[in-house]
């Protein structure tokens, strides 16, 4: 049986794996939102985790939903799942939004010239369209790093950061589920076994 530390320090493990590792199940957790009242989710790529900062992120288009959303009330929470692992989290914080300032600038020299072409659509997301396939901005121009068509998809990108206070662990057992809560006062965490 794992200790709250040691579990504590297995959530961001595996984060860290779900950041880096495509495959991963906790690469593309869903993150919900609070949209005029309403809770809306969205699956998203998990982009950053810092375990120092209790920083979690994602990028985004600035035309969406979620970022008119985190602009209104900017806290939201994170669901993860890992099948094999058996394991969900769900996590809560507090998010800034960076989009013209040094975080945004190297979180965009981390998106390949593909990433790159959904942010120079000619709609935001979920706008209405005329048609089922939105035009997208050409791809060889982007990766000859043609400097209209990059500065283009670039005014469009933005990254968010959330700032963890809460975690929910659940490991999920034929014979019992285990069940903790941490939260986070300053640098220090705080766990406890709560009832699943």
């Amino acid at each position: 049986m794992q200790t709250l530390p040691e579990i504590l320090d297995s959530v961001w493990t595996a984060l860290a794996t779900g950041c880096t590792t495509s495959r991963d199940p906790f690469h593309t957790p869903t993150v919900a939102t609070v949209r005029d009242g309403t809770p809306t989710l969205r699956t998203v790529v998990l982009r950053t985790v810092d375990r120092e900062t209790t920083i979690l992120g994602f990028n985004t288009d600035l035309r969406s939903g979620k970022y008119r959303d985190l602009q209104q009330t900017p806290d939201m929470a994170w669901h993860f799942y890992g099948r094999k692992r058996k394991v969900q989290l769900r996590i809560g914080g507090t998010v800034t939004i960076h989009s013209d300032d040094e975080v945004a600038d190297a979180a965009w020299v981390e998106v390949s010239a593909l990433g790159r072409r959904c942010y120079g659509q000619p709609l935001g997301p979920g706008e209405s369209a005329e048609e089922a396939l939105v035009p997208l901005p050409d791809l060889p121009a982007l990766e000859a790093d043609d400097p209209a068509v990059v500065a283009a998809c670039r005014a469009n990108f933005c990254t968010v950061r959330c700032t963890v206070t809460e975690i929910d662990w659940l490991r999920l057992r034929f014979h019992g589920h285990h069940r903790a809560r941490f939260t986070r006062d300053g640098s220090t965490w705080a766990g406890e076994w709560i009832a699943p």
